[in-house]
């Protein structure tokens, strides 16, 4: 009886873990598309750099530490795959690595420049 209860709360616990992560596009349509950070001084790269985030189902990407005028050129970490959300604790992971998980700030928003922007770990991105 024991054993009964402890997998129907182990399964139970995965749904509801699961029910928080969703596919970046379907929690927000507005996450879709190409997104770079503002140009930074990377003291790691010896130059200046910039991240950069794609949106496009299973084919996203996740560059940082990029070459600034370069999509995706020699980053420090580059990941491929799905972008995820959990809508509990607004982390983004593209594809199946754990190890780059980021913050989401603030969701896409237009600024006053009607430019489309979101903050992810503190750092500014805009839609290009």
């Amino acid at each position: 009886m024991k054993r009964i209860q402890f997998f129907s709360i182990l399964a139970l616990s995965v749904l509801l873990f699961s029910c928080n992560i969703q596919q970046a596009e379907r929690y927000n349509p507005d996450f879709a598309g190409k997104w770079r950070s503002v140009v930074f001084f990377s003291p790691t790269v010896g130059d200046s750099s910039r991240n950069y985030l794609i949106i496009d189902g299973k084919d996203s990407a996740l560059g940082v530490g990029c070459k600034k005028n370069c999509e995706l050129c020699n980053c420090l970490v580059f990941q491929t795959g799905k972008a995820k959300i959990n809508k509990s604790t607004m982390a983004l992971q593209i594809g199946n690595s754990i190890q780059n998980i980021r913050r989401i700030d603030m969701e896409p928003y237009l600024n006053a420049n009607n430019q489309w922007e979101m903050v992810v770990d503190s750092m500014v991105y805009e839609r290009y």
